[in-house]
């Protein structure tokens, strides 16, 4: 199993590899992939979690897999616990401990996992983990914001974050879903074919974003060194066990949770760094270093969720 996982994993990071040569190679400028990974958050990823729900959730499906947004909220302000706990001894100053609870806090649940998930266990795993990523999607954008702005978040501002695209594709895709309603064929259609851009897309950026410049980043040995141990094994190992201990979700749905926990620090941290506050050089390096060692954390924690 674990030679399965990681030669789908594998093509995952070939796919990466293209983005940071394109970006290498100055075919992609950093301009160009911040308006590339705006795209696919705003328009692909939402087409995507429109087309995958409605097509695939129905009532009963949800009626069994309601709990998953809820561990998910769970798995995310346990991840903050033990993110916040790991970084006491580095005494960062407040924009790197900000940086740092975050990269600890999210992973890189959109972007990385949805295309990890499809190739690993096909489509209907992939509205398991939609739905599973609607507790992380609120958190993400008021949690999260609330984190790296500091002392100066404001609730009211905060939620506003969650009127976006991504929350609307969510939302519509449950309501057809669950709802039943028709929707016409070229409607699907065209979700589909913009929504299937997605993972493609996603990776390119992501493989783009972590070449950018990152020879010539500074960053804290110690604090990415912890922060990869945190994200990659002590979060990952921490859920295996409790799900373990738990035995009672089926193999897929565990396997869903355990690789959620082992994903990578949220490849969108750098931007919304630059956006809400934050160390925007710790969340790159944090970023690159995790993805990085991923490719062998991933499949073996995935090879144990699945044992």
């Amino acid at each position: 199993m674990f030679l399965f996982a990681f030669s789908r994993i594998g093509v995952i990071f070939i796919v990466l590899l293209v983005g940071a040569l394109a970006r290498f190679f100055k075919l992609l400028s950093k301009e160009a992939t911040d308006g590339l990974c705006r795209i696919a958050i705003e328009v692909t990823l939402p087409f995507l979690y429109f087309y995958t729900l409605s097509t695939n959730l129905t009532r009963e499906l949800l009626f069994s897999i309601w709990p998953l947004p809820v561990i998910a909220i769970a798995l995310t302000f346990f991840s903050y616990l033990l993110t916040r706990i790991v970084s006491r001894p580095l005494k960062l100053k407040a924009e790197q401990r900000n940086t740092f609870l975050f990269l600890g806090t999210f992973a890189n649940y959109g972007f990385l996992a949805i295309p990890l998930v499809y190739a690993l266990f096909g489509r209907e795993a992939l509205v398991k983990l939609i739905v599973f990523n609607l507790g992380i999607t609120f958190l993400y954008w008021t949690f999260g914001v609330a984190i790296l702005s500091g002392p100066r978040a404001k609730t009211a501002k905060v939620f506003r974050n969650l009127a976006n695209n991504g929350i609307l594709g969510l939302l519509l895709g449950l309501a057809a879903g669950i709802g039943s309603f028709p929707i016409p064929e070229f409607i699907l259609e065209s979700a589909r074919l913009i929504g299937n851009a997605s993972i493609p897309l996603a990776l390119i950026v992501v493989g783009s974003m972590l070449a950018q410049s990152q020879a010539k980043r500074k960053f804290a040995l110690k604090a990415i060194f912890t922060l990869a141990f945190c994200r990659l094994i002590l979060i990952p190992a921490l859920v295996l066990l409790v799900i373990n201990i738990f035995d009672g979700l089926p193999k897929i749905l565990a396997a869903i949770i355990v690789l959620q926990a082992a994903m990578p620090s949220a490849s969108t941290t750098p931007i919304l760094t630059r956006r809400f506050g934050g160390d925007s050089q710790l969340a790159a390096s944090g970023v690159f270093f995790t993805t990085l060692l991923s490719i062998i954390t991933i499949p073996l924690f995935t090879t144990l969720a699945l044992r």
